[in-house]
């Protein structure tokens, strides 16, 4: 497949025996947003960690970048995430004892990277964080923790930006917001954008990439 991001193929995952996780095809091409939508329990989080290198392929044919993650071991995984993943969780995991900025830089420097002062401000100048490169997360608003955070999942160049429901707990007017900044900010950084959620609200912006459903016997 040409030009080809996400090459899955009979992907599945288990848990005791169980399966908890199947995709039977998943193609997504360079600069192709989408939704992996589902509801509690489908495995949305858990496909989400495989695209990350998270978690390893246990079963099917997974591609990325043209790269057999099953080929991969650890260091390998966290060399193509540190390369070309940037990830925003749900749970936000800013570090707070230290500034925005370094938050920022630690990013880069865990990824293997040296530390680009230009890189970063460019970014807080494009959050409208420009003038508290100095602050600390617990000083910032809701919506500038998540502005920060998604900052930081693209200070490394991602060509893959992933997003774990973002909006699900948000109301329409910020949810409208946040599904803007993360399309905006994955078109200036030239990443392709994959939301895992449940939130509907978003397939009147985004295409559907995959569908989940429950597998028999999970659990939400």
């Amino acid at each position: 497949m040409a030009d080809a991001l996400i090459e899955i193929e009979n992907l599945r995952h288990s848990i005791g025996g169980r399966d908890i996780l199947s995709v039977p095809a998943l193609h997504l091409a360079k600069g192709q947003h989408g939704l992996l939508l589902g509801p509690s329990g489908s495995g949305k989080t858990t496909l989400l960690n495989l695209l990350a290198g998270l978690l390893p392929v246990m079963a099917g044919s997974f591609k990325l970048l043209g790269q057999d993650l099953r080929q991969l071991g650890p260091v390998g995984l966290d060399r193509l995430r540190a390369q070309h993943i940037g990830i925003v969780f749900q749970q936000l995991h800013l570090i707070e004892a230290v500034s925005i900025a370094d938050n920022l830089r630690l990013a880069q420097t865990l990824a293997g990277h040296a530390v680009d002062e230009a890189v970063i401000k460019e970014l807080l100048v494009r959050f409208g964080l420009g003038d508290r490169a100095k602050a600390r997360p617990s000083d910032l608003s809701q919506g500038e923790r998540q502005r920060v955070a998604v900052a930081r999942a693209l200070v490394n160049r991602p060509a893959l930006l992933l997003a774990d429901e973002p909006t699900s707990a948000l109301d329409d007017e910020n949810c409208a917001a946040a599904l803007e900044l993360l399309l905006q900010q994955a078109d200036l950084s030239g990443a392709t954008l994959l939301i895992a959620t449940h939130d509907q609200r978003l397939t009147a912006r985004l295409p559907v990439a995959l569908r989940l459903t429950k597998p028999e016997g999970v659990v939400a």
